[in-house]
């Protein structure tokens, strides 16, 4: 959630930067300040009720969500392949729209509407103010705000709710900010090319994130098309592009033909081509750190380089426990279980950089390793998460759990942890 939200506060952020809004920023800020009657208290009272209204709607948008689907439903729908597949349909969209293949637009009888209303003055047109800032700005919001709903689903119950109050708190502190200190409006860059080169980027990298929705309809469904290796080699270009896009070698709007490289489009698009390539090892196998939880995980079986793959954190028993547990008896092993998910990001995190630690591996070879996956669409996946509900209460994932041969529940483990010794402890309680 922490990570989602700091996410949500960026894309707000990124928002000021884009044409449909921040050449709004003086014209809005001088209505509030240059008014004929009020004090400047007033004034900035104003511009409080403008950025509340601003606020108020992208956060209802978020709870509408949550109320259509439900609590529940908003979790549940994570791993749903035809949500997934909607969901990258709408990044795929906006991402073109970024890119400047077309516009998304409202219609113009209703800005004229509200624009006349708001011009009324006082608290009232305040606020319907904020709600035509909303609306006219709609075509640059949109893919961010659209963006973050899609992410959202499949999250925790008031993450649509908590993502859209982020988004739209950094959206309008700009306009807080200058009200309390008129005088930065003298010192804001003025609107220009730069502008555009964000909408640029942040396209591509709303591509990107459009395959991670699509992989998870791949992994659920086992077409096994979208593997590890494609879409690595797919994220490479999606991230080498707005790189070379930025150092001028890709003729795209923002960029003038002789137009002199600055320095911080140098170091931008450094990090970019950095990133790009640093993903290449993991196509043959290296294991890629924290971007394991949101990538294909390596096939089963696969070579492995420099820790990669799964041998590293034992071999795992897919969707057989009973199997595991006749083998745990014959051993005299316990048996771990893992309630896991196709499209769980904290599961593959868990598998990728936290079983492969030495210690947690060396643990781990004393138990019979079983995985139980909940969210695919078979009958293997509605049976785990039917059994994890009914033992625990609960289908979260990722769950850990700690059997003996005779089905006896020893210790249990709820969610993610990055601390090595509190998963090392849940595994001597149970070993």
């Amino acid at each position: 959630m922490g990570a989602f939200l700091l996410v949500a506060f960026g894309f707000g952020l990124a928002s000021i930067f884009t044409p449909c809004v921040f050449p709004m920023i003086p014209i809005t800020m001088s209505y509030f300040l240059n008014q004929e009657t009020g004090s400047r208290a007033q004034a900035v009272m104003q511009a409080l009720v403008f950025c509340g209204g601003i606020i108020v709607l992208f956060t209802a948008i978020g709870f509408g969500l949550t109320a259509a689907l439900g609590p529940f439903a908003v979790v549940q729908l994570g791993s749903n392949p035809y949500v997934n597949l909607g969901i990258s349909v709408i990044f795929f969209v906006f991402g073109l729209s970024l890119l400047g293949a077309f516009e998304i637009t409202l219609p113009s009888g209703l800005l004229t509407k509200l624009n006349a209303a708001s011009g009324q003055g006082g608290y009232l047109g305040a606020l319907l103010m904020g709600l035509t800032f909303c609306l006219a700005a709609f075509a640059c919001v949109g893919p961010f705000m659209g963006t973050l709903l899609a992410a959202s689903v499949g999250g925790q119950k008031l993450q649509p709710v908590l993502g859209m109050l982020a988004f739209s708190t950094a959206l309008a502190s700009p306009f807080f900010l200058l009200a309390l200190f008129p005088s930065l409006l003298k010192k804001l860059p003025r609107s220009g090319g730069w502008m555009a080169r964000v909408k640029v980027v942040l396209g591509f990298i709303v591509l990107a994130v459009m395959l991670k929705y699509l992989s998870t309809v791949d992994q659920v469904l086992h077409l096994e098309i979208l593997t590890r290796e494609r879409f690595l080699a797919f994220w490479v270009v999606l991230f080498a592009l707005p790189g070379l896009y930025l150092l001028g070698f890709l003729r795209l709007e923002g960029i003038k033909k002789d137009e002199q490289l600055g320095v911080g489009r140098l170091m931008v698009a450094t990090l970019l081509l950095g990133f790009a390539l640093g993903l290449v090892p993991g196509m043959f196998g290296a294991r890629l750190g924290e971007i394991e939880a949101f990538i294909p995980a390596p096939a089963e079986g696969a070579s492995a380089v420099s820790g990669g793959g799964s041998a590293a954190s034992g071999k795992w028993i897919k969707n057989d426990l009973r199997t595991a547990l006749a083998t745990a008896k014959a051993e005299n092993k316990r048996v771990l279980v893992s309630f896991t998910g196709y499209a769980c990001t904290n599961c593959k995190w868990m598998k990728a950089n936290l079983f492969t630690r030495p210690a947690v591996a060396g643990e781990l070879a004393r138990f019979v390793l079983v995985e139980l996956y909940t969210d695919g669409t078979d009958a293997a996946s509605e049976a785990n998460q039917k059994l994890q509900e009914k033992l625990f209460r609960t289908v979260a994932i990722p769950y850990y759990a700690i059997f003996d041969g005779e089905e006896k529940v020893l210790a249990t483990f709820a969610g993610l942890t990055k601390e090595e010794q509190a998963f090392l402890k849940f595994l001597a309680a149970g070993a």
